[in-house]
């Protein structure tokens, strides 16, 4: 990802933007284009592509570099879906375009799986729209919804929604999950940070990146909230189905009753198919609120590419998916359990046992070192590329993604290499 030559940008044109009576960029995102600049030292927004960039570095000159940074569970496409790929890639790359909502066959094909699996009908004609991954859905729904002064509820750590919220001139109200508590979701706390400017509260379930699993009875206070003050809630579930140990997973769909049309579900391809390059994900709402986020598709991307709409379809086959998703977490289950046996003892850490996704949070705060450090030490000594926690709202924390070939491996060299800076003393 190009964020050495977008640092290098800024800091080029400081000089000339000096000499200027009126700044270029819009205050947002100056704002955002700044801390970018500074990435590399402080972590702030997205560090977690700065140590990718330095692994990938490390691993081009020669050492072996295992890369636990960004949340990728496999990059193994499913042959279904190459193979109906390459079977239309004549045909749809010669054919019309998408129309901005996606192509109708992967629309419905989605609205039958939500039904399917979550028992709630969806209409395809005006309730889904099929974007470029969940960040565009993301980032679509704080542009339609929100107005500048509105306020986002969002609980953290957590994934950065906080800056589409912000590129769309709204105010982010962070509620600080507690790791004592389990990082609960208590509606209690939630209500205290509603005012009349409240339009929209954020979750992520399965949770990035703690890795909990949110209750039935968290779900349904939250829903009861958004009811009773009329607020929207959006539910990122792209970790959807990806829990252990027989935990079921409850979508805030479930409590479709109580919030009404108040509520917007986004998913993806990436983490549950193994799709990232086909970055294809959706948002599933109410027609109006949907049509909102394709006037925004239309007059931007003006919708993505028909060829890869078309060969996510056989991916959400129920026979598919279903095993699909049994190997994945067996897979995930053990390699999660490996981590908490190796980790959990280290003198100096701290963590939660995940409960679903592929991420492990890992409190380093002891160390006294920033998250961004610590990352760049796990880099240089074990070879293994980690998110700092910074980057998710959780300074003094490291994420580590599992499902690797080389996740054991990957645990093994962090915990070598934590136990060196623990014997070295402070």
């Amino acid at each position: 990802m190009p964020t050495k030559p977008l640092r290098s940008v800024v800091a080029s044109v400081e000089s000339r933007t000096k000499m200027r009576r009126r700044p270029v960029l819009a205050k947002q995102v100056e704002a955002l284009a700044r801390k970018y600049a500074a990435m590399e030292t402080t972590g702030e927004p997205f560090g977690t592509v700065v140590i990718a960039e330095m692994g990938q570095k490390l691993k081009e000159k020669g050492k072996d570099i295992i890369f636990c940074a960004e949340s990728i569970i496999s990059t193994r496409t499913p042959d279904a879906v190459i193979e109906e790929t390459q079977r239309n890639l004549r045909e749809m790359a010669q054919g019309q375009e998408a129309p901005f909502l996606g192509l109708p066959e992967l629309r419905r094909s989605i609205c039958d799986r939500f039904q399917g699996l979550y028992g709630e009908r969806v209409d395809w004609r005006d309730e889904v729209i099929v974007t470029s991954g969940s960040m565009q859905a993301e980032y679509y729904l704080m542009a339609a919804l929100i107005n500048p002064g509105d306020e986002v509820i969002t609980p953290v750590p957590s994934f950065f929604f906080d800056i589409p919220v912000r590129l769309a001139r709204g105010r982010c109200v962070y509620l600080r999950l507690q790791a004592s508590d389990n990082y609960l979701h208590d509606e209690r706390r939630f209500e205290k940070l509603i005012t009349k400017k409240t339009k929209l509260i954020t979750l992520c379930n399965p949770h990035n990146p703690t890795g909990r699993v949110l209750t039935s009875e968290e779900l349904a206070g939250i829903a009861e909230l958004a009811a009773k003050y009329d607020l929207f809630v959006m539910h990122d579930q792209v970790y959807e189905r990806i829990v252990f140990d027989g935990r079921p997973y409850t979508p805030m769909v479930k409590f479709a009753r109580e919030i009404g049309d108040r509520l917007i579900s986004i998913s993806s391809f990436s983490k549950l198919f193994n799709m990232i390059n086909y970055r294809l994900g959706y948002a599933i709402g109410p027609p109006e609120v949907i049509r909102g986020m394709e006037m925004i598709q239309a007059f931007s991307s003006m919708g993505i590419p028909s060829l890869l709409q078309k060969g996510a379809v056989p991916a959400l086959n129920r026979d598919f998916e279903d095993k699909h998703i049994l190997a994945t977490i067996a897979r995930l289950q053990k390699a999660r359990d490996y981590a908490a046996a190796r980790l959990g003892g280290l003198e100096g850490l701290s963590m939660m046992k995940p409960e679903g996704t592929n991420l492990l949070l890992v409190d380093v705060s002891s160390f006294g070192m920033t998250s961004m450090e610590f990352c760049k030490y796990l880099l240089r000594e074990a070879g293994v590329a980690c998110a700092p926690g910074v980057a998710y709202h959780a300074e003094g924390h490291v994420r580590i993604s599992m499902g690797s070939e080389r996740s054991e491996e990957a645990i093994d060299k962090i915990a070598t290499a934590i136990q060196k800076l623990k014997a070295r003393g402070p």
